[in-house]
C-alpha cells in the first residue's frame, strides 16, 4: 500500500492553552482506494523528511480497514474535540445491502480519529468507543437491524 502527498499547508498545531507548534497539514491520496485523507504533521519533522512513516501510517491503516470489507469508502475531514480544539478524522462510509424487504443499499458514515485509527490496539482496545473496527462493525450491524424491522 502506499500515498502521493497531493497539498500541504502551514498550520499552527494547538494542544492546549498554552502548548503551540508549527504544523503543515498535509493531504494524500492513498492507494489502491483512491481516498484523499488529512494528516497534521510537526514542521519540524516535515522539513526533515521524517513525514514518510507518519503519512503511510496512516494511509496502511485506513486501506486495511477498507480491505476488511465493512468500510466502503473513507476520506479525511477536522472535528472539534471537547475542549474546541481541531482534530484529524477519517469519515468511512458503511454499506449494507439487505436481501428482503427494502430494495437498495443502506449507508452510514462513522467519523473516526486519525490518532485512533493509527493506534496500536494489538494489546486489546483502549480506545473510548472501541476500536476502529469495533465501530464500523456496530455501524454495520445497526443498518442490518435496521433492514430486518
Amino acid at each position: 500500500m502506499s500515498y502521493q502527498t497531493i497539498d500541504s499547508i502551514e498550520v499552527v498545531q494547538v494542544y492546549s492553552p498554552t502548548l503551540v507548534s508549527d504544523a503543515l497539514l498535509v493531504t494524500i491520496r492513498s492507494f489502491p482506494s483512491g481516498s484523499v485523507l488529512l494528516r497534521t504533521v510537526p514542521q519540524d519533522i516535515f522539513s526533515s523528511g521524517g513525514t514518510s512513516p507518519i503519512l503511510a501510517s496512516l494511509s496502511n491503516a485506513v486501506e486495511n480497514l477498507l480491505q476488511g470489507g465493512l468500510a466502503t469508502a473513507a476520506q479525511g475531514t477536522q472535528g472539534i474535540d471537547d475542549s474546541g480544539l481541531l482534530f484529524d478524522a477519517v469519515v468511512f462510509t458503511v454499506t449494507y445491502t439487505p436481501s428482503t424487504p427494502i430494495p437498495g443499499t443502506l449507508t452510514a458514515t462513522v467519523e473516526i480519529p486519525v490518532d485512533a485509527i493509527t493506534a496500536d490496539t494489538s494489546f486489546g482496545s483502549f480506545l473510548s468507543g472501541g476500536s476502529p473496527e469495533d465501530q464500523l462493525q456496530a455501524t454495520y450491524d445497526r443498518l442490518a437491524a435496521m433492514s430486518s424491522g
